[in-house]
């Protein structure tokens, strides 16, 4: 074989140089095969680069074949090394930020030199036998260096080198590589009426309402055509609704010119002219929602945007549930049908751990979507904080890369760049199913508010903010000078955005509506009758042992659940776990659908559940209730997922589940109720007072392992005290039942209702076992959840003494009294707390006759319900009742399982002194 042969290798050139080199080096440690081969490239033979005893293959002052060769495969091997080096680093030499002062800078990684590959002549000097790039073959080093940094280097990075799949790399790599241009004249004029009509949103209410906070989009104007081109492409790839989250940074834009909120309505808002200004409540005009169906190219498609407090990024987790919930009702089959669209802010994606906490389950089955659009809205600072000062990553999207979804940066300056990119991330979304990232870098002209002064903090970066134009005015021009359009065209399209402004502000004034939500403030009447006919019971306990034949259950765990069915059949002795998958399981057969998910909750993390089974003998799990859904021809659907290490992302993504899926009963159950706070501002901001903000109604349910039996301070409260607080216009309910049976209807009940608000439950650890916590068949055949149960000890209707408590201690102390004697009392549960139940209380005092009350808890004195009730129960009695618990605690419980049992005892012996004095 002759070198001319060797050279038209092409693409495997550098595999034939690297073999050389190693051949060169040493020849036995190449294949004997291919010795022979790089032998016979020259005639008068080869020996480690010698060629007839003339040192590097040079015969009269000439190359002899072999080493020129070498040389031209050597030039390919780091033509095609810089190619790599293009596709994995060009990003971070790109033109990225529009800003000079302060902005990101433009970096020279040392992938992208010659030099680094060890070759360091001038690219104009290097030639090759043939690299290609891009669809065609370079033999010219310096065309090649200039087409890598037109495509690598422009105003969009790229990265995507990290990608695990060589088939999502390669897809992209084609499409990246061979990008033209795209867009029609029709299109580039739609792109520039975008761009004025977010600019001109911003400019025009800052003449109207001067100095007013509105957290304006300007310096990221391009985000409004990058949404109408998502609109429009999505619609067109089949996608039915596109749900957006996004904070408050320009979002007044985003609702006005992308979802369709009429300008005289954001206008009202502006002026306090709403429902809220009577009926109070209400929220802020940055943080509201809107949807609404439009048409972009002739397909319809939905779009909203959920409600969002000032909690930034917590409204993530949300829209997945939102759209979790329209797919499995609408299109369960295909996930690509509606698309979560999650807007962020440099700063808070890059410091907010609930971004990374959401983007976890991204691939998970129980939370999958079909991969969510993210979009950052960059303006390279945070208030006032600048990138170096909030994160110590280049990118605020670095992190982000651990998911293994692709990345890229543009600069917002470059609106036909934005737009093409927007397309190309839907259409990866659509492909893969996975979450892609577009780092839109602008700038932000004014402060953190209308009303701040940035140049305090940023003097050199606002100098020249000051001095810039606006976008549209840049690619006006841009348009203008390649006669796309005419600058009469464009006065044209400025005056009619004024002109529709104008006519909106005229619209408003006059009276405002006066009537609030019909719903709001307004609990449901709860149902009469939650009971399940005997023999459908039977059929749901059944079930539970009914595998198929291949499945092998745990052989401890089959005795276990064959015992449980065995105390529905004999109809006694049922126990909690029992009592819920009746429940649950009656509930999929009336076709309503069932929704659980938390940290080991298939099996529960008391080994109480076991709704999800898993095989003792082969990789694979079972679930006997949705077996038993299928085999029925239930509508609905019964899932229970084990979640991710995560209490706030989880529980924020279960609440839009429920807030959409309001027919579905939606839990979520912490592992320890005490690690609930780790979702504290969804609770504070979405599930307690969404409907009196937002009118936003969820239906989610919270189960909170709660209880004292001297676990610590870590493992005993849910912190009944926070909830109860928060209880007010009729926003949600907070129970604690005692039996199983109890739970049994509680879920029901909240499982039927038509309109549901949020449940928080104090569910048990050791009642989960406790005899005297079970309960029979009959309870479940008849009857509804009891607000308050009641045990009279002394035998009579009259007696002296209300012992009033809540939830698992309430067994302790009807233990301890049960055979004592001279104890007049009636021992009252009561089983929900909110709403109180003051008429059921009231009849029992005119019942009895009592003239003092107790109240009985294990929690300490400044935590538990106390605090909540003792006025309650004041203004129902007429007098003060005693209180018996644990004194005022800055901790939770102690850590000292010895020291609790001297407590518990002590609030025992303090109520039987009390009772029998």
């Amino acid at each position: 074989m002759n070198g001319e042969s060797f050279v038209r290798f092409g693409e495997n050139a550098g595999y034939l140089a690297e073999l050389y080199q190693l051949y060169l080096s040493d020849p036995s440690l190449v294949d004997p095969a291919w010795v022979e081969f790089f032998r016979s490239l020259d005639h008068t033979g080869v020996s480690n680069g010698y060629t007839n005893g003339h040192a590097n293959g040079h015969v009269n002052g000439h190359a002899r074949p072999v080493e020129a060769i070498r040389l031209s495969v050597s030039n390919d091997v780091v033509g095609e090394r810089l190619v790599e080096g293009f596709r994995a680093y060009g990003h971070a030499a790109a033109h990225l930020s529009p800003l000079e002062a302060g902005g990101m800078k433009a970096e020279a990684p040392a992938e992208l030199q010659l030099s680094h590959y060890g070759e360091e002549r001038d690219p104009s000097q290097i030639t090759f036998s043939g690299v290609s790039f891009a669809g065609r073959s370079y033999s010219s080093c310096a065309q090649l260096v200039q087409a890598l940094r037109e495509t690598y280097c422009g105003t969009i990075g790229y990265e995507y080198a990290h990608l695990t799949k060589v088939e999502e790399r390669r897809w992209l790599q084609a499409r990246i590589e061979g990008r033209a241009p795209t867009f029609s004249a029709e299109e580039r004029k739609q792109i520039l009426r975008d761009l004025i009509r977010a600019e001109l949103f911003e400019s025009e209410l800052h003449r109207k309402y001067v100095g007013t906070k509105r957290f304006s989009l300007e310096g990221n104007d391009t985000l409004i055509p990058m949404l109408s081109v998502l609109a429009s492409s999505s619609a067109q790839a089949g996608v039915k609704g596109i749900v957006c989250g996004m904070a408050h940074r320009g979002r007044l834009n985003v609702l006005a010119n992308s979802i369709g909120k009429p300008l005289a309505t954001i206008f009202a808002e502006f002026e306090d002219k709403t429902v809220a200004t009577i009926a109070g409540a209400g929220d802020v005009k940055y943080h509201l929602g809107w949807e609404t169906r439009r048409a972009p190219s002739g397909a319809e498609i939905e779009l909203s945007i959920v409600p969002n407090p000032s909690h930034l990024e917590f409204v993530n987790p949300v829209v997945e549930g939102v759209v979790r919930a329209l797919q499995d009702r609408n299109d369960r089959d295909n996930r690509g049908a509606y698309l979560p669209l999650a807007m962020h802010g440099d700063a808070a994606f890059a410091g907010q751990g609930i971004v990374f906490e959401t983007i976890n389950y991204s691939g998970i089955g129980g939370y999958y979507t079909g991969g969510t659009f993210h979009i950052v809205i960059n303006n390279q600072i945070g208030f006032t904080t600048t990138p170096d000062e909030s994160r110590s990553t280049r990118y605020c999207t670095d992190l982000a890369k651990g998911i293994d979804c692709p990345v890229f940066h543009v600069n917002a300056e470059d609106p036909e760049a934005s737009c093409w990119l927007t397309q190309l991330a839907l259409e990866y979304r659509m492909a893969f199913g996975k979450d892609v990232i577009i780092d839109l870098i602008g700038h932000r002209k004014h402060g953190h508010n209308e009303g701040d002064d940035p140049s305090f903090t940023q003097p050199g970066t606002y100098a020249e903010v000051k001095g810039k134009k606006v976008i549209w005015q840049q690619y006006a021009e841009r348009l203008v000078n390649s006669g796309v359009v005419t600058q009469a065209d464009v006065d044209a399209e400025v005056e009619a955005y004024k002109n529709e402004f104008a006519a909106a502000s005229e619209g408003v004034g006059g009276s405002v509506g006066t009537e609030a939500c019909g719903i709001h403030g307004r609990l449901e009447v709860p149902l009469t009758d939650t009971g399940v006919k005997k023999e459908t019971l039977l059929t749901i306990a059944r079930s539970l042992t009914q595998w198929p034949e291949e499945f092998k259950p745990h052989p401890k765990l089959q005795k276990i659940i064959e015992k449980r069915v065995e105390t529905v059949e004999a109809g006694e002795g049922i126990e909690w776990g029992v009592a819920e998958a009746l429940a649950f399981g009656s509930l999929g057969l009336e076709g309503r659908s069932v929704r659980l998910s938390g940290q080991d909750c298939c099996r529960g993390t008391f080994s109480h559940r076991h709704l999800v089974l898993d095989d003792f003998e082969a990789r694979g799990t079972f679930s006997p209730l949705v077996e038993l859904a299928q085999r029925e021809g239930a509508a609905g659907l019964f899932e229970v997922y084990n979640s991710s290490l995560s209490e706030a992302s989880v529980l924020g993504f279960e609440f839009g589940y429920s807030a959409t899926n309001r027919d579905a009963l939606v839990m979520w159950e912490g592992q320890f109720g005490d690690f609930a706070n780790g979702a504290q501002v969804i609770i504070d901001q979405f599930i307690t007072s969404s409907e009196s903000k937002w009118g936003q109604l969820s239906g989610v349910v919270m189960m909170l392992p709660h209880g004292y039996e001297g676990q610590g301070p870590e493992h005993s409260s849910a912190r009944l005290e926070r909830y109860l607080q928060m209880c007010a216009e009729g926003n949600m309910r907070v129970c604690y039942p005692s039996t199983a049976a109890q739970h049994f209807h509680l879920m029901r009940r909240q499982g039927l209702s038509e309109i549901k608000r949020p449940l928080i439950i104090m569910t048990p650890k050791s009642l989960l076992r406790l005899p005297a916590a079970m309960s029979s068949l009959k309870d479940m055949v008849k009857g509804t959840f009891q607000s308050v149960l009641e045990t009279d000890l002394s035998g009579k209707k009259a007696c002296k003494n209300l012992v009033f408590m809540t939830g698992k201690v309430g067994h302790d102390v009807q233990a301890a009294l049960q055979g004592a004697d001279k104890v007049s009392a009636r021992l009252i549960r009561v089983e929900e707390l909110y709403p109180f139940p003051q008429d059921e209380i009231a009849r029992i005092l005119k019942e009895t006759g009592a003239k003092s009350a107790f109240w009985v808890q294990e929690e300490p004195h400044n935590m538990g319900a106390w605090s909540y009730v003792a006025p309650l129960l004041r203004e129902t009695l007429g007098f003060d009742p005693v209180y018996i618990g644990r004194p005022a605690s800055a901790a939770t419980a102690t850590g000292s399982s010895k020291h609790h049992a001297i407590e518990q005892k002590a609030i025992v012996s303090e109520l039987l002194a009390r009772l029998t004095k």
